[in-house]
């Protein structure tokens, strides 16, 4: 699903949401305006609940859903699931069942920043990317990821909370003068990317 900008959903996505006989959703609520948006009709009892905290459990009422030859969906509120939203613990349930999983290439927050980084500029062993996602939130074990991280030669994927970004700069500032790239809001009206030296990311 977009990450922002409701224009960014494919063709094939919005021809799944309207086949699909369930969709499993990370908020059956967002997920209902989400397809109101897209004028695609579906009941509340079309809307499945499958989120962080019920993922396990939930997933094998996806499998049963599965092996009656019901056709199900799955989207998080924003991007790919499975990419730092609910979704691999229902992959791997659906798997595990011996059933197919087709994933659907659509909007993601990691490759649309990296896309604008300029990360794929040398061609040494600085090129690639690695995926990190949140780091701890306390202190001192985040001051150890970053201590770890910095030891990394390729470009290190981070995600953060809007309430958490000072702490977070706070703690990337030991990294000198290595370049980051940060992204805000992206796809939406007010976008912004910036690149600076960690120093100065505070």
């Amino acid at each position: 699903t977009p990450i922002g900008n409701l224009a960014d959903i494919t063709l094939r996505a919005l021809h799944v949401l309207q086949l699909c006989d369930t969709i499993a959703c990370e908020d059956t609520r967002h997920t209902q305006q989400l397809l109101r948006a897209y004028g695609i009709d579906k009941s509340s009892h079309q809307l499945l609940a499958v989120h962080q905290h019920n993922e396990s459990e939930a997933a094998q009422g996806v499998v049963s859903l599965l092996q009656q030859q019901r056709r199900v969906a799955y989207v998080s509120d924003a991007g790919t699931p499975g990419i730092s939203d609910p979704g691999a613990r229902l992959a791997a349930a659906v798997h595990a069942a011996g059933l197919r999983v087709l994933p659907l290439p659509g909007a993601s927050s990691v490759t649309t920043l990296l896309s604008a980084s300029a990360i794929g500029a040398t061609n040494d062993e600085t090129a690639g990317f690695v995926f990190q996602g949140f780091l701890p939130a306390k202190a001192g074990e985040r001051a150890s990821a970053v201590e770890t991280l910095a030891a990394e030669p390729r470009a290190v994927v981070l995600l953060e909370a809007p309430h958490r970004i000072l702490a977070l700069a706070q703690s990337l500032a030991v990294l000198g003068e290595r370049s980051i790239t940060i992204g805000r809001e992206l796809t939406k009206q007010f976008e912004s990317i910036a690149q600076m030296p960690a120093a100065e990311f505070a």
